[in-house]
């Protein structure tokens, strides 16, 4: 199968994942090496977008669901912490496929919303994006990614819309987008925290 690379930097994660969707020469099952090769030149954050998208949709309540995704961006992640130029997927992850036809219902559904978050970012604070800062949002994303592979209740959609935010941010280098995601992580951390010693006080 001949691989396409998409390579304007200049167009939004929206309209990337749309010409996945609108390809009509792609096979019916598409391998995670070709979408990685798909998103083109800025695939860390389009690829951990991509990923994700799935995780914030009702369908991820079923168990084990996010475990096939999540493993993705746990490898990006860590990529990202060992500041790798380019993605990497093992051999046995890269061949794994998906329906072309499931894909594309995820892309449609999520892109509307995407395409607002756009609308309002645009590159700012870029020192959250520096090498430094870049390791450190791995490391959170690494932790969210391990998160949404564990069976905790309702709490899938959360670290979903988490990554898609970062993703967001660091794809279109809005370094508030990335504040706003290691903000909303500590808050969501605190409250389960407060939570856990709560309920063991109680317990106790």
């Amino acid at each position: 199968m001949l691989i396409k690379t998409f390579k304007k930097p200049s167009r939004r994660s929206s309209e990337i994942l749309l010409e996945i969707t609108q390809d009509e020469s792609l096979d019916e099952s598409l391998s995670y090496q070709y979408i990685l090769q798909a998103l083109g030149e800025r695939a860390f954050g389009i690829g951990i977008l991509f990923f994700s998208l799935p995780s914030a949709l009702p369908l991820s309540i079923v168990p084990g669901f996010s475990v096939i995704f999540s493993v993705p961006i746990a490898i990006f992640a860590l990529e990202m912490v060992f500041a790798r130029k380019s993605l990497w997927l093992p051999k046995i992850i890269a061949q794994k496929t998906i329906s072309r036809a499931k894909v594309s219902k995820v892309i449609l559904v999520i892109v509307p919303y995407l395409v607002r978050l756009e609308k309002l970012s645009k590159p700012r604070w870029a020192w959250m994006t520096y090498s430094a800062m870049e390791r450190i949002n791995g490391i959170v994303i690494f932790c969210l990614a391990i998160l949404l592979m564990l069976p905790i209740p309702f709490s899938n959609f959360i670290f979903g819309v988490l990554l898609i935010i970062f993703s967001l941010g660091i794809t279109e280098k809005d370094g508030i987008l990335i504040f706003m995601g290691h903000l909303f992580f500590i808050l969501y951390v605190t409250f389960v925290c407060l939570f856990l010693i709560r309920y063991l006080h109680y317990v106790i």
